[in-house]
């Protein structure tokens, strides 16, 4: 990997991040707003509940892991996309 080291968090609080995290799925969406939005320090039981709520279906500590970083995979692969000085 050569090339500058990309700082996903700071694209993420650019004003791409809405348009590249509409690409992801619901479910994905979703997590990365529990991992990242308003939700602060608050335990993974609040944020389990949240997701509950937001998507009407259960979520276990193993499917919140696996799904927030299956989506910030994609977030780093389409910021390593636009990245102009990737060669």
């Amino acid at each position: 990997m050569s090339g500058p080291k990309l700082d996903l968090r700071r694209e993420l609080t650019g004003q791409t991040r809405d348009a590249l995290i509409r690409r992801l799925t619901p479910d994905e969406q979703a997590a990365v707003e529990a991992s990242t939005g308003d939700m602060g320090n608050k335990p993974e039981a609040v944020r389990l509940g949240w997701l509950k709520m937001r998507t009407r279906e259960p979520w276990t500590r193993q499917r919140y892991a696996l799904t927030v970083g299956r989506a910030l995979k994609k977030l780093r692969a389409m910021v390593e996309e636009r990245s102009p000085g990737s060669e």
